[in-house]
C-alpha cells in the first residue's frame, strides 16, 4: 500500500517514515503542502496523512483542494491543537479521521489499517483468500497455518492482490502503487519480484496463485492447493514413524516461536531505527532547545521581542509534536505548557514569566542535550575489509595508494555492522570463515545489495562449492574468492568492480531559478549516483559550466535575463562543448515549443512536474548513448585497449599531475604482424591483436594505463613504481605473451614474436615522447 506523507517537521517525518515502513507501506515523505498537491496528482495513493500547519498551502486547505478535483483517497489529518473546532474544520473538509500530537505510534498503525479497509466488506482485520492469510497488525502471512517468509517487497505485492481479489494489475500499476518517487524500479524489477513470491508461495503449497494474464498483467485466484502435498512433504523420511504426531506438535511449536522472533526482531528494528533517528536529529533537538533558552534570557532581562517570542513557541510547537514519539513523554507535557503561555495575547505577567523560566530549565533537565560528545573526525574510507588478517589489510592499503583509495578494516560481521550505521563504503571485501557466519554474513550481502545505489560485496571463502558460489550470487555478491588468495588477486577484482561502478556515475548541471525546484531535485538523484550541480543564476552559467565539466546539461526554458533556449543555442556553438547532451525541464508543452527546442540542438525534454521514474531513464538513456559513442571514438575496436590519443592524454596527466612519483612507460611491439598479415590474412593478424589486448587486461591489475598505438604496438604506464620494480612487475604478462600459441587458417600453429623495452620518469625522459622513444631504442 502506497502512503503520502505530508510533514514539516523533518523530526516527526523522520519518525513517521521509520514506522510506515515497518509495516511494509510504502512511503513519499513531503514538507510542505504545495508539494503534496502536486505528488498527489502525479501518483495513486492508497491513503493520505497530513499535517494541518503546513508551509505555502494549509492541510485543511489541501484537504478540501483534493475534495473539490474528486479525489477519494483516505485522507488522516495530524493536528497538534486538542480543540473540537479544528477537529470539525477538518473534517468538514473532507478528512476521514484525524490524530492529536504527540501521536501514538501504535494507534496510527490501527487508524491506517482502517482507513484502508474501508469499502471492503470484511469482519475481520486479516486478508484472506482460501487458506492463505495476510495479518497487516503483525505483518505475518500464512498458508495452511504455516507461516511464509516474505521479503518486504514480496510482502506488498501479496497485500495488494489480497485485498483487490481478482483483479488485473499491470507492472505499470504495481509500481505506482509500491514503489516510491525516491525507490524508482524498472518494470523488469516487478516481474523479479512476481517470480520470487510465485516461488516462495508454491513452495509453501499455494500453487499458480499468482496468474500471469497475457498482455494485461497480474491477478491473484485461489489456484491449487493440496493438503496432501503439505502431508507428503512432511512425511517424506518419516514413514513408519509411530510418533508422528509429538513430531508435528514440535514443529506447531516451533513455528510459534519463529513467529514470536519475527514480531520481536520488527519491533527490536523499528525501537533501534527510533534510537538512531534521536541521534541524528539531536542537533536539531538543541537548537530547538537553545531558541527557548535563548527566549528564557530575554525574559529574565525584559528584553522579549516579537521575533524571540515567535521562534520560541515555533520551537515549542514543533517539541511538544514529536518527544512523547522518542519516549519522553514528560518533554511534550513541558513543551505544550511553553507554547500555551507564549501563545497569550500581549506581554507575559510576572508569574507567566515565572513558569516559563521553570519550564526551559526542567526542559533542559529532561532532555539533557546539553553534554554532546564530541563529533568523531570525518570517515574517509572508501573501502571497507571485514577480515581479520591485518596482513591482508597492510597489502591491500599499499596497492590502494595507487587509486587514492583507502581501506577501514574491521575483524568482525558485528564490528562491521556498527560502522556501517554511519559510514557509506564504495565496495566491501567480505572474508567468511565459520560456517556459523554464512547467515549473518549472506544478510549483510542483501542488505548492501538493496542500497541505493547497491554497494557491492567480495566474498574471501574457506571453501569452493558450487553451492557456495550460487547463494552468494542470489544473495547480491558481485565478486566470489577462494583462500588462499594474494592481495594483488583480491585488489584486481576490486577495481574491476569499483571502476565499473565509476563510470556509471555522473556530474550533472541543472540551471533553474526556482532554488526550491533544485532543492527538490537533488534528492531524487544523487542516490543514483549522479552527482547534481544546481545554478539558479542563469548570468553565471559559462563560469560553472567550465567549473563543473557536467556529463550532461538540464535546462529550463523560463528564466530572468538569459532563457534556456538562448543558453543551449550559446553551448552548441562552442567547439569546445557542443558535444554536450542537454535536456530541458519545462512546464510549457505546446507543440511549438517542443519544435523549437529539438530546432535549436536539445536531446530531450521533460515536462513539469518532474516524475522521478521518467526523469531517471531519460537521463540514463541519454547518458548511455553518449558513452557508447565516447567509447567508440576512444577505444580500439579490435584489442578492446584506449587508442593512441586516448591513453596519450591519461599517461600525460599522470605525468604532469603525480611529478613527484615514480612512474614507468613499458612499450611492447610485435615485430613480425604485418607478415603475419601478408601469410594468413588480416583475420588471422586480428586474432593475434584481439588475444593480445584480452591477455594484458586480465595479466595486469587495473591500476596501469593500457594503450594500443596501432602496428602492433601495446604501451602501458605503471604508476608507482622503479624500472627494476616494473620489470618484475611485469614478468607475468612477459611470460603469458611468449607462450600463447595460435592457429592459423591452414591449421598449422605458431608464436608471436615481439620486442620489450622500458623507460622511467623522470631518469629516462621529462616528457611522455621523450620516454616513449627511450623505450623504443631499448627493445629487445
Amino acid at each position: 500500500m502506497r502512503i503520502l506523507l505530508i510533514e514539516d517537521d523533518e523530526v516527526l517525518l523522520g519518525i513517521l517514515v521509520q514506522s510506515l515502513t515497518s509495516q511494509h507501506y510504502i512511503v513519499d515523505p513531503v514538507e510542505d503542502g504545495q508539494s503534496g498537491w502536486e505528488y498527489s496528482q502525479s501518483a495513486n495513493y492508497d491513503l493520505i496523512i497530513m499535517d494541518v500547519g503546513l508551509p505555502r498551502l494549509d492541510g485543511i486547505t489541501l484537504c478540501q483542494k483534493l475534495r473539490s478535483e474528486g479525489c477519494s483517497v483516505p485522507i488522516l489529518l495530524i493536528t497538534a491543537k486538542d480543540a473540537s473546532t479544528d477537529r470539525i474544520r477538518g473534517l468538514d473538509a473532507g478528512a476521514d479521521d484525524y490524530l492529536i500530537k504527540p501521536l501514538n505510534l501504535e494507534e496510527l498503525h490501527a487508524r491506517v489499517r482502517a482507513l484502508l479497509r474501508r469499502g471492503e466488506v470484511s469482519p475481520t482485520t486479516v486478508l484472506q483468500v482460501g487458506k492463505l492469510c495476510l495479518d497487516p497488525c503483525s505483518c505475518e502471512v500464512t498458508f495452511a497455518n504455516k507461516p511464509v517468509a516474505l521479503t518486504p517487497k514480496e510482502y506488498s505485492l501479496l497485500e495488494v492482490f489480497l485485498r483487490n481479489p481478482s483483479r488485473v494489475f499491470s507492472r505499470g500499476q504495481l509500481v505506482e502503487h509500491l514503489w516510491t518517487f525516491d525507490d524508482p524500479p524498472l518494470e523488469e524489477s516487478v516481474k523479479a519480484h512476481i517470480k520470487g513470491l510465485r516461488q516462495k508461495l508454491k513452495k509453501a503449497g499455494a500453487v499458480d496463485w499468482i496468474e500471469n494474464v497475457y498482455g494485461l498483467g497480474y491477478r491473484l485466484r485461489e489456484g491449487v492447493a493440496e493438503e496432501g502435498d503439505w502431508g507428503n512433504r512432511e512425511d517424506k523420511g518419516d514413514k513408519g514413524d509411530k510418533g508422528d504426531k509429538g513430531d508435528k506438535g514440535d514443529k506447531r511449536d516451533k513455528q510459534n516461536l519463529s513467529s514470536i522472533s519475527a514480531a520481536l526482531s520488527i519491533e527490536q528494528q523499528f525501537q533501534q531505527g527510533v534510537n538512531e533517528l534521536w541521534h541524528q536529529y539531536r542537533g536539531l533537538m538543541t537548537q530547538r532547545l537553545e531558541a527557548l533558552q535563548m527566549a528564557a534570557i530575554a525574559v529574565k532581562k525584559g528584553t522579549l521581542t516579537q521575533e524571540l517570542r515567535q521562534n520560541a513557541r515555533q520551537a515549542a510547537h514543533k517539541l511538544a509534536g514529536v518527544l512523547g514519539m522518542f519516549e519522553r513523554e514528560a518533554g511534550t507535557l513541558l513543551a505544550r505548557e511553553m507554547e500555551e503561555i507564549l501563545l497569550s495575547d500581549g506581554a507575559l505577567q510576572p508569574s507567566a514569566e515565572h513558569k516559563f523560566l521553570d519550564l526551559v530549565r526542567e526542559l533542559g533537565e529532561t532532555l539533557n542535550l546539553g553534554d554532546q560528545e564530541a563529533s568523531s573526525p570525518p570517515e574517509t574510507s572508501q573501502l571497507l575489509l571485514i577480515d581479520p588478517d591485518p596482513t591482508l589489510s597492510q597489502k591491500l592499503q599499499k596497492l590502494a595508494n595507487l587509486l587514492n583509495l583507502t581501506w577501514k578494516q574491521v575483524t568482525t560481521l558485528e564490528s562491521a555492522k556498527t560502522w556501517l550505521q554511519s559510514y557509506s563504503p564504495e565496495l566491501i571485501v567480505l572474508a567468511v570463515d565459520a560456517t556459523t557466519q554464512q547467515g549473518d554474513s549472506l544478510a549483510l550481502i542483501s542488505e548492501m545489495a538493496a542500497q541505493t545505489p547497491p554497494i557491492p560485496v567480495v566474498v574471501i571463502a574457506s571453501a569452493d562449492g558450487l553451492l557456495d558460489r550460487v547463494t552468494v550470487a542470489r544473495a547480491g555478491g558481485q565478486g566470489f574468492l577462494v583462500k588462499p588468495v594474494s592481495a594483488e588477486r583480491v585488489w584486481d577484482v576490486v577495481t574491476q568492480l569499483w571502476q565499473r561502478n565509476h563510470s556509471l556515475r555522473a556530474n550533472i548541471l541543472v540551471v533553474d531559478d526556482d532554488p526550491i525546484f533544485l532543492a527538490a531535485l537533488r534528492p531524487m538523484l544523487e542516490p543514483w549516483g549522479i552527482r547534481m550541480a544546481g545554478l539558479d543564476n542563469p548570468l553565471r552559467f559559462w563560469e560553472v559550466l567550465r567549473s563543473q565539466t557536467p556529463d550532461l546539461l538540464i535546462l529550463d526554458i523560463d528564466m530572468p535575463d538569459i532563457n534556456g533556449l538562448e543558453l543551449c543555442q550559446a553551448v552548441r556553438t562552442d567547439p569546445d562543448w557542443q558535444g554536450l547532451p542537454i535536456l530541458f525541464l519545462t512546464a510549457r508543452c505546446d507543440q511549438q515549443t517542443i519544435q523549437q527546442v529539438f530546432a535549436i540542438g536539445a536531446d530531450d525534454y521533460v515536462s513539469k512536474p518532474v516524475v522521478a521514474v521518467e526523469l531517471l531513464t531519460r537521463i540514463t538513456n541519454r547518458l548511455e548513448r553518449t558513452r557508447l559513442l565516447q567509447t567508440l571514438s576512444t577505444k580500439d575496436p579490435i584489442t578492446r585497449l584506449t587508442n593512441q590519443p586516448q591513453s596519450s592524454r591519461y599517461l600525460e596527466q599522470w605525468i604532469t599531475e603525480k611529478s613527484n612519483l615514480p612512474f614507468c612507460l613499458a612499450v611492447f611491439s610485435i615485430a613480425d604482424l604485418q607478415q603475419i598479415n601478408i601469410q594468413y590474412g588480416h583475420a588471422t593478424g586480428n586474432q593475434v591483436l584481439h588475444r593480445w589486448g584480452f591477455l594484458f587486461q586480465n595479466n595486469l591489475r587495473g591500476a596501469e594505463v593500457l594503450g594500443y598505438w596501432g602496428s602492433g604496438e601495446f604501451v602501458v604506464g605503471i604508476p608507482g613504481l622503479t624500472k627494476s620494480e616494473a620489470s618484475d612487475y611485469l614478468s607475468g604478462i612477459l611470460t603469458a605473451l611468449r607462450i600463447e600459441v595460435f592457429t592459423a587458417p591452414d591449421n598449422s600453429r605458431f608464436q608471436m614474436i615481439f620486442d620489450f623495452g622500458i623507460a622511467e620518469y623522470p631518469a629516462n625522459g621529462l616528457t611522455l615522447q621523450s620516454l616513449y622513444k627511450f623505450a623504443k631504442e631499448t627493445l629487445n
